[in-house]
């Protein structure tokens, strides 16, 4: 095939015997005929395929070496991606983490009445508002009444082996389901930052009811119910008698927690927002929630403290029920169960534990 030297120039071809890449892959052979210095013209000869190595043109006329370094930017870009999204979930854990404790979608529903309790569905308002239902035992109109408040994320029926030694033994009963759980209002707990208020909501309640002819008031909480109802006795002199089995003293050791999270290789340390976020969602101040702060001023009125030996609860070690204790005021007891665990005590010890509460109630309480 003969083509004119500007359409040699124009294929990249030199003067010349010269190899060169032809469409298809195969070799161009290209020889000229010279005049005054000139190449003329330019003879190219197709030859058979050849077999391409590093660096030789693909098709699409680009390099191997021109795909590599083409690749490596896709690649460094999805690093990239993959690095800032897990530089965002590491940001977000403190937040699901703070929703996660204090949340309680699931598991809720109006519980049951209980067949061998004559109990009165009843409802009322905590004093922040919030709406709470409950149940009422009125054994007569001029006894005295014990409220008593469950556990976290737990309901009124978690309280029917209290409620029914102390009906037994004469009590009026008020139970109910503390906000964000069971029947009441609320999306979550506050991690005891809030729940004083439901206490006061029911001793508000209970002096309002025209047939309750006494109104001399005790209460007796549990675990994280424990706690809150240290915090409304010390504010709400009506509660006269006192008991928190398996108390947590303060907020200290969760707010702690919050700096990391734990690994099976290493703590992970996570961004400081978690306690500010959560203040934010229970409209209060987790750091003030503190038993250990306020149990001085329940005196003169009566406080029992009653923990087991083997509580393995991190929010409520026996350290803690010791530093309740010594800052309690008189008139005041503690009972150390031997074993039973977390709030395990009444299942563990249940003759021993009935007595003991009920002794108390009987000095205090009347």
């Amino acid at each position: 095939m003969r083509i004119r030297e500007k359409s040699c120039v124009r294929l990249g071809l030199r003067e010349g015997p010269e190899e060169t890449l032809a469409p298809g892959g195969f070799d161009l052979v290209c020889t000229g005929q010279r005049r005054k210095g000139k190449l003329k013209t330019m003879n190219l000869t197709r030859l058979k395929p050849f077999h391409r190595g590093k660096g030789s043109t693909s098709n699409n006329g680009k390099s191997s070496l021109e795909r590599k370094h083409t690749r490596m930017p896709i690649l460094t870009r999805g690093l990239w991606i993959l690095l800032a999204a897990l530089v965002l979930v590491w940001a977000a854990l403190p937040a699901v983490r703070a929703v996660s404790l204090l949340a309680n979608f699931f598991h809720r529903s109006s519980p049951a009445a209980p067949n061998d309790l004559p109990v009165q569905t009843i409802s009322f308002r905590a004093t922040d508002g919030v709406q709470l239902a409950g149940w009422f035992v009125m054994v007569a109109p001029a006894a005295p009444t014990i409220i008593l408040v469950h556990g976290s994320k737990g309901s009124r029926t978690d309280m029917l082996p209290w409620a029914r030694f102390l009906s037994a033994a004469g009590y009026n009963i008020l139970l109910y389901d503390s906000r964000g759980c069971g029947a009441s209002e609320g999306w979550g707990i506050t991690a005891g930052v809030r729940e004083p208020d439901d206490v006061l909501g029911a001793v508000r309640y209970l002096q309002q009811r025209a047939d309750l002819r006494s109104k001399r008031f005790g209460a007796l909480g549990i675990s994280l119910g424990a706690g809150t109802v240290l915090l409304a006795a010390a504010r709400e002199p009506a509660l006269l008698a006192v008991v928190a089995d398996s108390a947590w003293a303060d907020t200290s050791f969760q707010i702690a927690r919050m700096s990391s999270l734990s690994t099976p290789l290493f703590p992970l340390p996570l961004l400081p927002y978690e306690p500010a976020l959560i203040n934010l969602l229970v409209g209060g101040n987790l750091a003030a929630a503190s038993p250990l702060a306020v149990i001085g001023q329940i005196s003169p009125r009566a406080v029992l403290l009653i923990h087991s030996a083997d509580d393995q609860n991190a929010t409520t070690p026996l350290s803690g029920e010791r530093r309740l204790f010594a800052a309690a005021g008189q008139p005041k007891q503690e009972w150390i169960a031997p074993n039973g665990g977390h709030v395990g005590a009444l299942a563990a010890h249940t003759a021993e534990y009935e007595q003991r509460v009920l002794a108390f109630f009987a000095r205090y309480l009347g």
